[in-house]
């Protein structure tokens, strides 16, 4: 059980959850607020983890479970659609479904080998920068963002 702090510094996805993930072929992320564009590039940017952390020849299914925006859900679908896309030429199969029953609460990565990542904040870790600004080094390299204060939890499941 990891606790950080309001503006720290220093970590990624990939120091966060990239051991946790290298060796699953099935990977589950579930998360009720995946519905701006930040919060979609924030599931961009744990694929790119994932890359990060397979073999060239593995394969990696990647199943997201989310609510449906109730004003931008189009939108919402064609950001899904191109990360499926940009995904399935690196050896990640990307899906989704939507959970509109109004309960889920919950955010969690769940992983075929084991794992399970409690995540209090869910992916949204990160407090704002400009996303924009080419130049900036946070933009590009999530160690140099200010996270915003959150709890993760690894469970070793049976």
């Amino acid at each position: 059980h990891l606790t950080f702090e309001e503006n720290q510094k220093g970590l990624s996805y990939d120091s966060l959850f990239g051991a946790y993930l290298r060796g699953a072929t099935d990977i589950t992320i579930t998360d009720p607020y995946i519905r701006a564009f930040y919060q979609i590039r924030n599931v961009m940017e744990l694929l790119e983890t994932i890359v990060k952390f397979k073999s060239d020849d593995e394969e990696v299914a990647v199943h997201l479970i989310t609510v449906e925006d109730d004003f931008k859900g189009e939108q919402q679908k064609e950001h899904f659609e191109k990360m499926k896309e940009a995904s399935a030429m690196l050896g990640i199969s990307f899906s989704w479904d939507f959970d509109n029953s109004g309960t889920q609460h919950a955010r969690h990565i769940v992983t075929d080998h084991g794992w399970k990542i409690s995540l209090d904040r869910g992916l949204d870790i990160f407090q704002h920068y400009e996303m924009g600004d080419a130049f900036s080094f946070a933009n590009r390299m999530q160690k140099y963002r200010q996270c915003k204060a959150f709890e993760v939890t690894y469970i070793k499941q049976h």
